[in-house]
């Protein structure tokens, strides 16, 4: 898809016609082209009061948005939101298993469902525990339980599928030819991000209890201490987060961006993500959102909460590609699996 052109670069083509318009009816001839040169210089005269040390960053920011727009990233999140809601059940079975190992089952998912509660409310997480529960009582023993696990990885990779076509597309990669080596290669990505995500639970629940314990003993000995400790969490859970971004920008796409540019996007969604939670759980907790679809209230704020963090992983994606210069690369991109879902 062509790069659009910048907004205010339209407005001033629109200007341009409207005072050549106004030329040939022989008012105005003079002010109008005074006018129209002021604001063609307006742009460039407001750029240069941007001290230099931020003008590089506000550029790939706003390449990197511009590339979010023209690529349909709104379109794309809502596409990862639909499959998202589908897969969230398998998705944290699977991760409370993995975490269940160490903590045990029961001690795991309260862990996991406390920290959804303070994402998206004590009722939409209310939801997705009867979801997990549902999905927990499903499974079985002996080949029946093992059918269910492969039934669950296989609902758990849809997300990444849908997630890695939309990565694609921010990168302006061409679609490969699909087939069946390319579908199993693609889904065999998917499981393995799927179990990566169910270790980096682990990872955040250890830290956190860790964390935990030791806040609450300083806690009674240098009470000081406790906004410290308090920031520390904040800034572990950033670090698991950047990771996890880290992990789907590099390894989902067919052509991944170099490693300064992985982490650059990444760090860029942790900070979003981090900063923004609290503005969309208080807009949640503010808007009655919940009570105006009724019965589906819980449901709605779920996907709300799952699209905006596909809209900021896909800007986190989309900066990482300015950054890498990926579009401008002249070797084909290499295969590494199929997009097809």
């Amino acid at each position: 898809m062509r790069r659009g052109a910048a907004p205010w670069r339209a407005l001033l083509r629109l200007l341009r016609r409207t005072g050549r318009g106004r030329l040939s009816a022989g008012a105005g001839h003079a002010a109008c082209r005074a006018r129209t040169m002021e604001l063609q210089s307006l742009p460039a005269r407001l750029w240069a009061r941007v001290p230099a040390p931020l003008q590089r960053p506000l550029a790939l920011g706003a390449a990197a948005v511009q590339t979010w727009l023209d690529e349909l990233g709104p379109q794309l999140g809502a596409s990862i939101a639909f499959y998202a809601m589908f897969a969230m059940a398998p998705l944290l079975v699977v991760a409370i298993t993995l975490a269940g190992a160490f903590f045990g089952p029961e001690a795991a998912r309260g862990q996991i469902v406390e920290q959804i509660q303070e994402l998206v409310g004590r009722d939409a997480a209310r939801s997705i525990e009867i979801m997990i529960a549902s999905s927990w009582r499903g499974q079985g023993r002996g080949l029946a339980g093992a059918l269910g696990v492969v039934a669950l990885l296989v609902g758990a990779s849809g997300v990444f599928v849908a997630l890695r076509n939309a990565l694609n597309r921010l990168g302006r990669i061409p679609e490969l030819p699909k087939g069946v080596s390319a579908f199993v290669r693609a889904r065999l990505v998917a499981f393995a991000l799927v179990l990566g995500f169910g270790f980096l639970a682990i990872v955040s629940l250890i830290a956190s209890a860790a964390l935990a314990a030791v806040g609450a003993y300083l806690s009674r000995r240098h009470p000081a201490l406790a906004p410290a400790i308090s920031a520390m969490d904040i800034v572990i859970s950033t670090v698991v987060l950047t990771f996890g971004f880290a992990a789907l920008l590099r390894w989902l796409p067919e052509r991944a961006p170099g490693w300064r540019a992985v982490f650059t996007g990444a760090v860029a969604s942790a900070l979003l993500f981090a900063i923004g939670k609290h503005l969309i759980g208080l807009y949640l907790g503010r808007a009655g959102v919940a009570s105006s679809y009724g019965a589906a209230g819980s449901f709605v704020v779920v996907m709300l909460w799952v699209y905006y963090s596909s809209q900021i992983l896909l800007l986190g994606a989309a900066l990482a590609w300015t950054v890498d210069g990926v579009q401008q690369r002249p070797h084909p991109p290499q295969p590494r699996g199929g997009p097809g879902a």
